[in-house]
């Protein structure tokens, strides 16, 4: 079979990943803009659960999450004291090959979405520049926006005969300049929505009803890689979710907002009115956390009525707060307001961010014991190092890892704060969390 452009997620070398709502945004919305203007697309998810010619499907959960395929691989020589396994998860080296070689295509469009994450990128790359050499690739995501300087020196260094190009643009101006350079094939697909229709299975669908965030807090790049706050209309939102909701059933909806809540009035309440006037049978999920200081009793009952199953709550400490988004008294307010509202404990989530630089432990464990206090079910969320935020720049002064010279040092799991991260602690938090989960809950959670 004969397609214009291969577009591939890659493998993910870690170790720990989970398919919590976990997908290449910027690469399917990109393969929906393309096979909109007529080019035909092939999807290659390298992480596809679902996919048939896996050993063993893994173990997937309700409202489309679970685990991926993973096989266990040697442990990067530097991460030898770090008291993990080392896994690649996706498909097998094998299942790729058999899938690349019998298809045709173009050119190849490859993605990284976190920085410490381009080991698989490269893994391809190195396929592709010796296998396919005639054959242009084009590489975008996050880690090639954050981490340019590290993909263009081994691109310089080892594939330098190889036609690789680094793409930073706008998706808009990309598609242009492909366009200058490719004809499409096909007849242009009446709809332009990302290519969720390519996978072997749309377990969920992600959303977002707006890009960048109005917010700049210091350990996140959102205002770095969409220095504008762009928003969807509320008619825009509406009619994608009835797509996927008609066409091809899809119950769960992820939003991936940096800022949810924020103009809830003008963007996201329309869209909730419209799902419960229309009795629209779905599922809503905000993994990424919602503002508390946003959350009002109205706000609390849309949610409920509307659909959403799953509201995770940025609290990050509940003491010495290294963010202005907001208060203590905000977060307790907003927590009652959705109570009020009937989420339940498994419902509902509060993210706790630790390992930063300076780490206080004691802080940690506070925290910690006042959601116990207050109901609401911890989630740790392990610290990351993002090029270009004020944290990372702090996180350098501190680590024993050299953060500016190999991406792979920002991996939230081996702590990359620390001279010397005192496992036990990080261990006695861990299972603290789950156990404050446990009872609160009733039941063993994700």
């Amino acid at each position: 079979m004969n397609y214009d452009f291969l577009l591939i997620n890659p493998w993910i070398y870690d170790f720990s990943a989970y398919d919590f709502w976990l997908k290449p945004y910027g690469l399917l919305y990109l393969g929906g803009k393309l096979r909109n203007l007529g080019y035909s697309i092939y999807y290659l998810d390298l992480l596809d659960p679902f996919h048939p010619l896996l050993p063993k499907p893994p173990k997937r959960k309700e409202f489309g999450i679970g685990h991926f395929y993973k096989e266990p691989i040697p442990k990067p020589i530097y991460f030898k004291d770090i008291p993990r396994r080392f896994y690649r998860y996706g498909l097998p080296v094998e299942v790729f090959k058999k899938v690349v070689t019998s298809i045709k295509f173009k050119a190849v469009l490859l993605t990284c979405t976190m920085t410490y994450w381009y080991p698989g990128l490269f893994v391809l790359l190195n396929f592709f520049s010796s296998s396919y050499s005639n054959i242009p690739i084009y590489v975008g995501g996050i880690y090639s926006r954050l981490c340019i300087d590290h993909l263009k020196n081994y691109i310089e260094t080892y594939l330098r005969n190889a036609e690789i190009y680094i793409v930073t643009s706008s998706a808009e101006d990309f598609i242009d300049a492909l366009q200058k350079k490719f004809k499409p094939s096909r007849t242009p697909y009446p709809v332009d929505y990302p290519v969720f229709d390519l996978q072997s299975k749309i377990s969920y669908v992600i959303l977002f009803t707006s890009f960048g965030c109005p917010f700049k807090c210091p350990y996140c790049a959102s205002s770095n890689l969409q220095p504008q706050f762009v928003e969807k209309s509320p008619v825009q939102i509406w009619e994608e979710i009835v797509f996927w909701k008609t066409c091809y059933q899809v119950k769960d909806f992820a939003f991936y907002d940096d800022a949810l809540l924020f103009n809830f009035e003008t963007r996201l309440k329309p869209v909730l009115e419209k799902v419960i006037d229309e009795n629209l049978k779905v599922n809503f999920h905000a993994p990424n956390a919602i503002h508390a200081r946003f959350v009002t009793r109205e706000v609390a009952k849309l949610l409920k009525k509307s659909g959403f199953k799953t509201i995770r709550l940025g609290l990050e400490r509940a003491e010495n707060r290294f963010d202005n988004k907001v208060t203590l008294e905000e977060f307790l307010q907003a927590v009652s307001y959705l109570k009020e509202a009937g989420f339940s404990l498994k419902e509902l989530g509060a993210y706790v961010l630790y390992g930063i630089p300076e780490e206080n432990w004691e802080e940690v464990k506070k925290t910690l014991l006042f959601l116990a206090e207050i109901g609401v079910p911890p989630h740790l969320a392990e610290f990351s190092p993002i090029p270009g935020t004020p944290f990372f720049e702090k996180a350098k002064n501190f680590s024993r890892y050299p953060l500016e010279e190999d991406p792979i040092f920002h991996n939230n799991t081996i702590f990359p704060c620390f001279k010397n991260p005192p496992w036990e602690k990080i261990q006695y938090l861990k299972q603290l969390s789950r156990r404050i989960r446990h009872q609160l809950i009733g039941i063993k959670t994700f």
